[in-house]
C-alpha cells in the first residue's frame, strides 16, 4: 500500500476527503495554468503523452473518462475495453487499492454517474494524496480524459501569497469545514501550525512569515491575517 501524505481513516466520506486535500490541489492547478495559459492539452492515449503546442509535452497517468452524454465516470483501473498499458494506470488501480482499504465507494465502483464538476473534484483529491503536480482534463470527442501529471517543468510558488489566494479561494468557493481545510492544506505544504484552541485560532509558519486563522465554535473562517517580519 502506498504511504499517503496525511491520514485516511474509514469515517472519511468522499466530502471530507476533498476538504482535507482539495486546496493542495488548487495550488497544483494554479502552477500548471501559470505555464500552459491559455492552451489547450492534445492527449495521445496510447503513449500517455499529454502535449501543449511544442511547448510542453507531459507524460500522463489515466485516471479515467467521463461521457459527456450519459455523464458517466468509468475508472480505468476497469476499462479493458480501452487497451490501455498497465503501465499507465498504475495510479487509478492503486486509488482502488485505497478505496478497499478505507471503503471509500466512488474509488472502488468502477462506473458511476457524476457530473463534470465531480469528476474535477475527484481528480483534485488523487492528485494531492498521491503528490502529482497537476490533473488535466482532455476531451477526445464525447469523453473526457482525466490524466495526472509529475514533471519537473511545474515550477512551484511557495510564497504566502500564494498559501493566502488559494486557501482563501477554497474556503470561499467550496462547502467545506474550514479549520479541517486548512490544516489538510498546511500538512501538505509541510508548513508547521501552531494551535491555540483556547483563543480559537491557528497559526502557520511559512518562511519568515506566519498565517493566521480564526474560527468560529462551528470550524468556520471568521479571520484570515498574514504576518511578516516588517509590519
Amino acid at each position: 500500500m502506498i504511504e499517503l501524505p496525511l491520514e485516511i481513516t474509514e469515517e472519511d466520506t468522499f466530502k471530507t476527503l476533498f476538504t482535507k486535500f482539495g486546496a493542495y490541489a488548487l495550488d497544483k492547478q494554479e502552477n500548471l495554468s501559470n505555464i500552459i495559459g491559455d492552451m489547450e492539452g492534445e492527449l495521445n492515449i496510447e503513449e500517455g503523452l499529454l502535449s501543449f503546442g511544442d511547448d510542453y509535452n507531459f507524460h500522463v497517468q489515466i485516471l479515467g473518462y467521463l461521457s459527456l452524454d450519459s455523464g458517466d465516470f468509468s475508472w480505468a483501473w476497469d476499462n479493458d475495453e480501452l487497451g490501455l498499458d498497465d503501465a499507465l494506470i498504475e495510479e487509478s488501480k492503486q486509488v482502488k487499492e485505497i478505496g478497499e482499504k478505507f471503503n471509500i465507494p466512488s474509488f472502488t465502483t468502477p462506473m458511476f454517474n457524476t457530473n463534470t464538476e465531480g469528476a474535477h473534484f475527484l481528480s483534485m483529491i488523487v492528485i494531492s494524496m498521491f503528490d502529482d503536480d497537476a490533473y488535466y482534463p482532455a476531451q477526445i470527442e464525447d469523453y473526457i480524459f482525466f490524466v495526472t501529471i509529475k514533471s519537473d517543468e511545474i515550477p512551484e510558488d511557495n510564497t504566502i501569497e500564494r498559501f493566502q489566494i488559494v486557501f482563501d479561494s477554497f474556503q470561499r468557493d467550496y462547502e467545506v469545514n474550514g479549520k479541517k481545510a486548512f490544516e489538510g492544506y498546511a500538512a501538505l505544504k509541510g508548513y508547521p501550525v501552531n494551535v491555540h484552541e483556547e483563543d480559537d485560532f491557528q497559526i502557520a509558519k511559512i518562511g519568515d512569515n506566519r498565517f493566521m486563522v480564526g474560527y468560529t465554535k462551528r470550524g468556520n473562517i471568521n479571520l484570515i491575517k498574514v504576518i511578516k517580519p516588517d509590519d
